[in-house]
């Protein structure tokens, strides 16, 4: 009788132990984008783009994005700054149907005089020192910095 006692308390205390394991979700930060990003050359998939790739000796223009801590940015052009703002990340994925290869992205979030403006969001991703905005990661044509398809690259100064 024992026996019979003991083994049915072992399985209602190991019945108890998974039914109080709480499984916590997966949380997969979106890669930190902090500091200042110099452009290298952008590559517009558009039957009309002349010079393909775009870059700062074909355009004339000398860009950079500046992401502080504070979540605040600015893009300066050729030593102005042309916008600013302040930003949130974020990160997702894209499935385009099932069984299909799962795209991973970061986001960025612009935000100007505190508010959003509809569309002004970039898709990302961080290969050591290198920056690389494309639609495409999140299954988008297009995205704040590229209006059409395509994918821009910035290096970590």
């Amino acid at each position: 009788m024992k026996t019979r006692t003991s083994i049915i308390l072992s399985i209602i205390l190991i019945l108890a132990m998974f039914i109080s394991c709480k499984k916590e979700p997966v949380y997969n930060p979106a890669k930190d984008i902090t500091g200042r990003w110099k452009w290298l050359s952008t590559y517009l998939v558009s039957p009309d783009t002349v010079g393909n790739p775009l870059t700062p000796k074909n355009t004339g223009i000398q860009e950079e994005l500046v992401f502080n801590a504070n979540y605040t940015w600015s893009k300066t052009q050729n030593k102005i700054i042309t916008e600013y703002g302040t930003y949130s990340i974020g990160h997702g994925s894209y499935t385009p149907y099932p069984g299909a290869h799962v795209f991973i992205y970061d986001s960025i979030v612009y935000y100007q005089n505190g508010k959003y403006k509809n569309g002004c969001i970039d898709y990302y991703d961080i290969y050591n020192d290198t920056l690389q905005f494309c639609g495409a990661y999140a299954g988008k044509f297009s995205s704040y910095s590229l209006p059409y398809n395509g994918t821009k690259i910035l290096i970590k100064e």
